[in-house]
């Protein structure tokens, strides 16, 4: 199968989606989109001279397949122009707000959500993309650590613009490196992004730790397990997640380093309590991990601010806390529920929330183009019938790799299992109070990681001595 070059043009896009302020520019998408077209058509090309081992590969993830297919097919749906009473039907809210002003469709940005219907269809072909090249355990592996080596460079861009407190305007948005920001606008965005690559990171830290079978005690041998783990590939590793996660605690986000955190120990307790084989070895990161990372680079890079901004986060607005209330963060999700509750089934159209509303924001002096919580502007962008949509997607990727961690032997694909339930884990912790899911570069990035959570599922099961 020659779809080397597809694979590494895969590897390129993952570093390069982050750059463009995220992507989060029309011309940004082209470039992602068509990028994504041109690597799936190769995969395509790789397999025309073996179209039944093509199907019975899709085949086997034909659930996830069909669930994220049946959602881009809703977006595209929601851009046709249908019969009025198809849309009076479907949503009377929608035929209320066209009726005699535009043309019958569930959306109400048909142009916008064009663009996220082509963006959409680009996830689809990602999540596809690497469900066709990663085939095996080498491929698997290379992927996880072309995930991290991106989530490196993002955080070493940040720290240096941070240390240089870097003030410029780039695309017409002004960025100003008071926070680590790497190449993206917005501090949370940064921080979702570091959350993704941080939990690949430990997923394939925890498949290395699993591979040493080492027997012996006494100092001695401790001593010379402590080197050689020193000089490994693995302290290596080590390092690069260190670096990560200075840079996500100089974005000072709350909700991100809770987020991230939260994940560890929750994914932790849940891969203990479903295996034992690797009771030890997790144990031992998941410690290494608070205790290096929370106490000793947090407390030398500032863990104190971000722990300061929470003490100082007050519950409502009247609480009289230093930083934006929880009361204030949720002011547009609130109010958005309205919005859902006018367009229930099929949402205003992907993309059209910073236009549709307008006419339910709480006060004319703040503008809002996101809700500050993905799950509802998911809601009103797409209905309860497109959330439902992504969320059994999720969902069943998440029992996919819990499945994988509890009975897999190998220690690769459970390594990876542990990842993707962290990145689903802290990108759901974030997204009650940030909108990552709304930008490209990070949802391209999760996708990926999904569809690696289905790759290690379907492993063949490796038995000889030192597979991983």
């Amino acid at each position: 199968m020659r779809d080397a070059w597809v694979f590494w043009g895969l590897l390129a896009l993952l570093v390069w989606a982050p750059l463009p302020l995220g992507s989060n520019r029309t011309f940004a998408i082209g470039i992602l989109v068509f990028w994504v077209f041109v690597l799936l058509a190769g995969a395509l090309w790789a397999w025309r001279g073996q179209a039944d081992a093509a199907w019975q590969r899709v085949a086997l993830f034909k659930w996830p397949l069909m669930m994220l297919g049946a959602f881009v097919l809703l977006v595209w749906f929601q851009t046709l122009q249908l019969p009025e009473a198809w849309v009076k039907a479907l949503s009377p809210e929608a035929w209320r707000v066209l009726d005699g002003v535009a043309p019958f469709r569930l959306s109400l940005d048909v142009f916008q959500t064009r663009i996220y219907a082509a963006l959409s269809t680009g996830y689809f072909c990602a999540f596809l993309l690497v469900l066709l090249t990663v085939r095996d355990r080498a491929r698997l592996d290379q992927l996880a650590m072309g995930l991290v080596v991106a989530g490196v460079l993002q955080a070493v861009l940040a720290v240096m613009l941070f240390s240089a407190t870097a003030h410029y305007q780039i695309y017409f948005f002004d960025v100003l490196h008071d926070r680590t920001k790497g190449s993206f606008g917005y501090h949370n965005h940064f921080a979702g992004y570091m959350e993704l690559c941080l939990s690949v990171g430990v997923g394939l830290m925890l498949a290395r730790l699993g591979n040493d079978h080492s027997q012996g005690s006494g100092w001695k041998h401790v001593v010379g397990r402590m080197l050689q783990f020193v000089l490994s590939p693995k302290m290596r590793l080590r390092m690069l997640l260190v670096v990560m996660v200075i840079a996500l605690v100089l974005t000072r986000s709350r909700m991100g380093n809770a987020g991230f955190f939260a994940a560890l120990v929750v994914v932790g307790l849940i891969a203990l309590a479903l295996t034992r084989r690797s009771a030890p070895a997790m144990v031992t990161l998941i410690i290494s991990l608070i205790v290096v990372d929370v106490v000793v680079v947090g407390s030398w890079v500032g863990l104190e601010k971000v722990v300061n901004r929470v003490q100082e986060t007050a519950a409502t607005i009247d609480g009289g806390g230093a930083e934006e209330s929880i009361e204030q963060r949720q002011q547009a999700a609130m109010a958005a529920l309205d919005l859902v509750r006018d367009f229930p089934l099929f949402g205003t159209g992907g993309g059209s929330f910073y236009g549709s509303f307008m006419r339910y924001r709480a006060t004319d002096k703040v503008y809002f183009d996101h809700a500050h919580n993905d799950y509802v502007e998911l809601a009103a962008d797409y209905g309860l019938v497109g959330l439902g949509l992504l969320g059994a997607f999720v969902l069943v990727t998440f029992y996919a790799a819990a499945r994988t961690l509890a009975k897999r032997r190998t220690s690769l694909p459970r390594g990876i299992a542990f990842g993707v339930m962290m990145a689903i884990v802290s990108i759901a912790i974030h997204s009650w109070v940030d909108f990552n899911l709304q930008l490209p570069a990070n949802v391209l990035t999760l996708m990926v990681i999904l569809a690696m959570g289905w790759v290690a599922y379907t492993l063949p099961s490796g038995r000889h001595t030192g597979e991983h």
